[in-house]
């Protein structure tokens, strides 16, 4: 007994000093002007090309949704979209801005890169995807064609955004 309270006492020491160093770390606290150059150094987060936020198409009683975050130097999203029935498709990844196309790259298990084309307020996915693609749908749902009007900006609003089962798609 008197062993397992050593032990305990140990570990839970090493995860607050843990905790406390990782603290100065972010702050910069006890590290001088070197680590706040280091930390304003660090790139702030990408909003591709503004579009950040939630967007949503498809039927209003179970909207399709797409939600694009920045996350430190990258862009996540996450979009769910209806077929008939209960059938849908949904996956996440990597999201980059080109002008006037943006690439939505799954980073599931099955290579899926969509091509999609920003058009005024809008984001439309293409009417040919990659074979890849079909991994991420089922049978009588398809992400082919699908667009997007924005609903809300920021990575607040892509926070509304849920998946299959409810839970944050970009959370």
């Amino acid at each position: 007994m008197k062993k397992s309270l050593v032990i305990l006492a140990l570990v839970a020491g090493c995860g607050a000093s843990d905790r406390g160093a990782d603290h100065q770390a972010r702050s910069g606290a006890g590290q001088g002007k070197a680590a706040g150059a280091a930390a304003s150094a660090m790139p702030a987060p990408v909003d591709p090309g503004g579009l950040a936020g939630l967007w949503e198409g498809g039927a209003a009683a179970r909207p399709n949704q797409l939600c694009i975050v920045p996350k430190g130097d990258s862009v996540q999203f996450g979009v769910t979209i209806w077929g008939a029935g209960q059938a849908s498709c949904s996956g996440a990844g990597l999201a980059r801005r080109d002008g006037d196309r943006l690439t939505l790259t799954m980073t599931g298990d099955s290579a899926c890169v969509i091509d999609a084309r920003v058009d005024g307020g809008r984001i439309v996915l293409p009417a040919d995807l990659p074979q890849g693609c079909a991994y991420y749908c089922a049978a009588q749902a398809r992400f082919a064609g699908a667009a997007f009007s924005r609903k809300a900006a920021g990575a607040a609003a892509a926070a509304g955004a849920s998946d299959l089962a409810g839970d944050p798609l970009c959370g």
